[in-house]
């Protein structure tokens, strides 16, 4: 009897270069979209000092080209810095809006320190933009290594996440990445939303997500 070969599906994982290639997660087949940008080293420096020494979750809502972000950087101290990370917010704000038309967004900036959402799971979002200044990105998968009857079932103590097929490769977001996730709700991937997490450990992150409302 004849062997046929599992056809394989294109990519779900897409990584570009330069921000035009964020356009990849229009494709039907594409559910994270990364853009692997230089790091800010002057900024990132900044950041590392804020996440050592303050503990913060400010969530806001603000119109697009709103100056003060809704209030979003209020637990940020005052200084060259600030105004520097003003600025990438606004601009990864403008970027978000250009793509999905959005005139109003949910904004959240996290300083953490341990994983909050340390299991493989899908978000019920369109689609959402992440960015980690420090530490440790998300981890997420590729479309054919997931096993999506297993996201959510309990687990025993010391048993590994089913979610994910043995042996799979997992990727995770550089800091000053910029990733496109689409959840459950952007139109026609009902059953498909990205499967992603928390990196595991308790090093300190820092990370922004924004939200169409």
């Amino acid at each position: 009897m004849p062997l046929v070969a599992r056809r394989r599906e294109p990519p779900s994982c897409v990584t570009v270069e330069e921000v035009v290639g964020l356009t990849a997660i229009f494709e039907k087949h594409v559910n994270v979209c990364v853009w692997e940008r230089p790091e800010d080293t002057v900024l990132a420096s900044w950041l590392r000092e804020v996440c050592a020494t303050r503990d913060f979750s400010s969530v806001r809502e603000a119109e697009v080209g709103e100056a003060e972000l809704g209030g979003l950087l209020l637990p940020l101290p005052e200084g060259p810095g600030l105004e520097r990370f003003r600025e990438e917010v606004a601009g990864l704000v403008e970027l978000y809006a250009d793509l999905f038309g959005a005139e109003r967004v949910g904004l959240r900036l996290n300083v953490l320190e341990a994983p909050m959402c340390p299991r493989f799971h899908v978000d019920k979002v369109g689609v959402r933009l992440l960015c980690t200044y420090v530490g440790a990105g998300t981890d997420y998968v590729d479309e054919a290594e997931v096993r999506r009857a297993r996201l959510g079932v309990p687990l025993a103590t010391g048993e590994e996440d089913g979610a994910v097929r043995p042996g799979a490769g997992l990727w995770r977001m550089p800091a000053f990445s910029v990733g496109l996730l689409k959840g459950e709700a952007w139109p026609g991937n009902e059953g498909r939303g990205v499967v992603h997490r928390s990196p595991p450990g308790h090093e300190r992150r820092m990370l922004l997500s924004i939200d169409l409302l």
